[in-house]
């Protein structure tokens, strides 16, 4: 006694077959990509944080550089010390800009240009000050030249007057 649908069945078998392999390799496939990925988002979460945190270990240190800087800009200027000091507090500025410079890092950072920008504008700060002292300085000397001139003239006017009354004085005899 022989089967008489025997091609229907051997068909669905097959069917049965590939499709029970398929459902078993998604669902292996589904347990690697559940496994694979994690690990992998995870490497990529501490790299991030790694660079983050690499990131806010400048700030801190910039921050704190720019304070430095920033104490001794305040202090250029101030007439207190009369102006001695103004040198050396020049120079100790520009060179902590020098450094922060060379310590922004040329690869890591999102914000180089603001850094860039934020030691840029400190320079031209020191440049500012410096040029307001010495304009200060040059109208100090203009006020002390300009009372000299005022008193030299006063003294001409005097000697004019005196050489008038010598020179009516010389025709009269």
């Amino acid at each position: 006694m022989e089967i008489l649908n025997q091609k229907e069945r051997t068909k669905a078998l097959g069917f049965f077959v590939l499709f029970f392999t398929l459902a078993v390799l998604v669902i292996i496939l589904a347990l690697m990509v559940n496994i694979y990925f994690p690990f992998k988002e995870n490497n990529l979460l501490k790299q991030e944080n790694a660079r983050i945190q690499r990131e806010m270990k400048f700030q801190d240190s910039f921050s704190f550089q720019l304070e430095k800087v920033k104490v001794a800009v305040d202090s250029i200027g101030i007439p207190q010390g009369g102006y001695k000091n103004d040198f050396f507090n020049e120079k100790l500025a520009l060179s902590i800009l020098a450094d922060m410079y060379k310590q922004i890092p040329k690869d890591s950072l999102k914000n180089k240009i603001m850094y860039n920008n934020t030691i840029l504008v400190y320079k031209e700060l020191i440049d500012a000050k410096k040029q307001i002292k010495q304009l200060t300085i040059n109208q100090k000397t203009l006020d002390s030249l300009s009372t000299i001139n005022k008193t030299l003239k006063e003294e001409y006017d005097k000697m004019k007057v005196d050489l008038e009354v010598c020179k009516q004085l010389y025709q009269q005899e």
